[in-house]
């Protein structure tokens, strides 16, 4: 049985937190905001990975609430904003919704939550009996016991991120919550590639990106390098490790009939993992973005 798993985690990642901030007019330094929730934008994307093997759609809208007049880079992207986001893969889709709040342009903590229906396709709830069962791609095309079911993902996501001239960085830290209709004590999440108990579980996805920016005659096009972690809280061998380069091409203005489409491309290599380390990974991703 095919896996379909989806862990798009440097490519989701920017969209849902980079995204949202830009799609909802963040004034730069020097220009004068005036706040209300007049800004609204819509971002998504579609994006495809090998090792592990996956599709995802990701659709999302935000609302912003400017929280400073001032033109000081510290202050100038301070601000209040909630959100709406679709995630929908070969194996089930999340729908939900986030707030988050901003004290200065370089922090920022986002918390929602994502009912999630399963759709008993490929890996779906496949069961497991411990955190110690091996859940390779082997394992999950051979497996039967896939599910039809519903659950739920809660998280609490604090953020840091600096821009100086042509060089961006951005950290998020993701404290996630898992809960699902599953029979079994444990079960496999795709999205996150990782075996979570049934009844709740916990787990942090670390994800840090430094990006060079170049600009270009209709957008620009960075480079950098990008590190990710993610850790079940309670099964200390089920971590996965990975570090990588990534390339945007980014557009601001209309093109392939899309407002201000992106192309993202991630290149990875797995430094710790169950059952990949030592292996190497990619992923490639179509986005737009809309505001007004």
């Amino acid at each position: 049985m095919l896996a379909w798993k989806s862990p798009l985690w440097v490519v989701v990642t920017l969209m849902a937190h980079v995204a949202a901030g830009d799609a909802v007019g963040q004034a730069p330094a020097g220009e004068e905001k005036t706040p209300g929730f007049a800004c609204r934008g819509v971002a998504g994307q579609l994006g495809a990975s090998v090792n592990n093997l996956g599709l995802q759609n990701t659709i999302a809208a935000a609302w912003a609430k400017p929280l400073s007049r001032s033109s000081h880079p510290l202050l100038a992207g301070a601000s209040v904003s909630a959100g709406v986001v679709n995630v929908t893969t070969p194996t089930m889709t999340r729908t939900g919704g986030w707030v988050e709040y901003s004290p200065l342009s370089i922090l920022a903590v986002r918390a929602g939550v994502e009912p999630v229906v399963y759709f008993g396709t490929f890996s779906s709830l496949m069961p497991f009996d411990s955190y110690d069962d091996s859940y390779d791609e082997d394992v999950l095309f051979e497996k039967q016991g896939a599910k039809a079911g519903v659950g739920v993902r809660g998280y609490i996501t604090p953020a840091i991120q600096f821009r100086a001239g042509p060089v961006a960085a951005r950290v998020t830290a993701d404290f996630e919550h898992w809960r699902s209709s599953a029979d079994s004590p444990y079960f496999y999440e795709a999205t996150r590639d990782q075996l979570l108990a049934s009844g709740g579980d916990e787990l942090i996805n670390l994800t840090g990106v430094a990006l060079f920016e170049h600009e270009v005659r209709d957008g620009s096009f960075s480079v950098g390098l990008f590190h990710g972690l993610t850790r079940v809280f309670a099964a200390g061998g089920n971590r996965s490790q990975r570090l990588g380069v990534i390339a945007v091409r980014q557009y601001t203005v209309k093109h392939l009939r899309l407002p201000r489409p992106s192309l993202t491309a991630v290149l990875y290599r797995y430094l710790d993992d169950p059952s990949k380390e030592d292996t190497w990974g990619g992923a490639i991703a179509l986005g737009f973005q809309s505001s007004r």
